[in-house]
């Protein structure tokens, strides 16, 4: 940034990614509801996508620090749909039937023991969600449920003016409802979203050291993440650069990249998996590994699911043939400990773990808010989750090659990300409710509502400066070297060959003189 404000060159790619992103949402509808509310049935899921949305992002407000080592800003996101590049059967105004997070996440909030909501407070919120209409499953159209939103009766009536009034009246302006319930009037995954910001950061600008260039010093003036949020130090931890923007130079295959990801509300850590050409740039492949979303590892303890409902969305796992003997005490929690003998699989201290390749969702997106329900966060179709997650539900086919959550290209002399693909599925958790009648035969199960699969490459210009400057003048240099050197190579020959002739030259004229001249005395 210059003394009077305006944004140097780089500053400015910084504050204006020359990208595109293309968002690509793959919708799964609920094909046997009524078996799943009166049957308890398995959920079967027909995949529908992609329907796709187009990202742009800005960064505005910035400003630098007085020794201009760090530099604030704002990321405003705006979203379009691109239905020229959705699907041939991609309808965004047809019908889907999925999960309704309003009425499961109103059921499942009744059993928090934060509320102290009483058997008749139970009594009253059951006969309220069935007044309203509030059954697990509802249906409405692609583009509602993604953006513009629907109208929802426990929505409509928690910010109703009659409950306005009755809260300010009886509970001084705290609501009288005992269980959270969305801020917004409208429900849609990203209801607000479009032309919104995250919270702002507080990034380095490499000046004191190039290597740490974006990494996040701050967000929404928090240096680490609420401790109600994650519950040990390691997992609180704001890493690397926002959204794994930036990283250091000279990557080698025992390289790491940390990053911030503020729409899952917390930290990954991103390893070499191999070399791939992206524009005809030669870049390294760095991806997230199983380990980081596997909350049975000691290292991710602090991203488990408090599981306050006391539900175990996943009987079958973990598969124990035969129990092995195991010393006493140990940790019941852990992955290696699962199938000991003194342990009962996945009821651990009056509770129940999630399997591997799960977390939940602790925040609004961005946002330092807390969620009104459980949301759990995966890779796509479980990818990462044992063989019981998967087929927990019908409609799961793994493949990596599709569905492995983060991969990054980088080109490893500068560390520039060339190409970047994020991947996440996000997943409802459903329970059985015995005092709610529609909710009295459901399973406890976890169903996926959707995936994406969001797929940044770099502008054309841009990609042509890499180029230039990572392939084409190394390769110039490089014919240039070995021209000169073979130019040396050639005039060092001509220089010996000049020599040698000069020599066998003179020999020969030293022999002819004596055989044909006298030797004077």
């Amino acid at each position: 940034m210059y003394d009077d404000g305006s944004l140097s060159y780089s500053g400015f790619m910084l504050a204006n990614p020359p990208m595109h992103n293309i968002m690509n949402f793959y919708m799964y509808n609920v094909t046997n509801p009524d078996e799943i509310i009166y049957e308890g049935a398995k959920p079967r899921l027909l995949e529908i996508g992609p329907f796709a949305i187009q990202e742009s992002e800005h960064k505005k407000y910035y400003r630098m620090n007085d020794n201009q080592t760090e530099m604030f800003y704002e990321n405003y996101k705006m979203y379009n749909i691109r239905e020229d590049l959705s699907c041939e059967a991609c309808n965004w105004d047809g019908n889907l039937i999925f999960p309704n997070p309003t009425g499961v996440g109103a059921a499942a909030a009744m059993w928090n023991p934060a509320f102290k909501i009483t058997k008749v407070g139970h009594t009253i919120i059951a006969i309220g969600l069935t007044l309203m209409g509030e059954v697990p499953f509802v249906s409405h159209t692609v583009k509602e449920i993604l953006f513009t939103g629907y109208n929802d009766a426990l929505l409509s009536a928690a910010h109703s003016q009659l409950i306005y009034d009755l809260s300010g009246y009886f509970k001084g302006n705290k609501s009288i409802i005992p269980i959270p319930i969305p801020s917004m009037p409208l429900f849609a995954y990203f209801q607000g979203y479009n032309n919104s910001k995250d919270e702002h950061y507080w990034i380095k600008t490499g000046k004191e050291n190039i290597d740490e260039l974006g990494k996040v010093v701050s967000w929404g003036n928090l240096k680490e993440l609420p401790e109600d949020w994650w519950t040990t130090k390691e997992a609180r931890a704001i890493n690397g650069s926002d959204s794994g923007s930036f990283c250091k130079m000279h990557l080698d295959e025992s390289s790491e990249i940390p990053m911030f990801q503020s729409f899952q509300c917390r930290s990954f850590t991103a390893k070499y998996a191999g070399q791939t050409e992206v524009a005809g740039i030669p870049s390294f492949t760095f991806s997230v590994l199983e380990d980081e979303y596997d909350t049975t590892l000691e290292k991710n303890k602090g991203f488990r699911y408090p599981n306050i409902e006391k539900r175990n969305y996943f009987s079958d796992w973990p598969s124990c043939p035969t129990k092995k003997n195991c010393a006493y005490p140990i940790d019941c929690s852990l992955k290696e400990n699962l199938c000991c003998d003194t342990c009962n699989g996945s009821y651990v201290n009056g509770n129940y773990i999630l399997p591997p390749g799960m977390f939940p969702l602790v925040c609004y997106p961005g946002k330092l808010e807390p969620t009104p329900f459980a949301v759990f966060y995966s890779p796509p179709h479980y990818l990462y989750s044992p063989p019981e997650v998967v087929s927990a539900v019908v409609g799961m086919n793994p493949d990596p090659s599709l569905h492995q959550p983060f991969v990054y290209n980088h080109e490893p002399y500068s560390g520039t990300v060339t190409e970047v693909f994020v991947r996440l599925q996000v997943n409802m958790p459903v329970i059985t409710s015995v005092d709610v009648p529609a909710y009295m035969h459901m399973p406890n199960k976890v169903i996926p509502l959707f995936w994406e699969n969001a797929h940044a490459t770099l502008v054309d210009s841009t990609y042509s400066k890499l180029r230039l400057g990572f392939v084409t003048v190394p390769l110039v240099v490089t014919i240039v070297e070995f021209s000169l050197l073979g130019i040396g190579l050639f005039l060092i020959a001509i220089l010996i060959a000049i020599r040698v002739y000069k020599h066998r030259k003179s020999k020969h004229t030293q022999r002819n003189i004596t055989q044909n001249g006298t030797i004077l005395s």
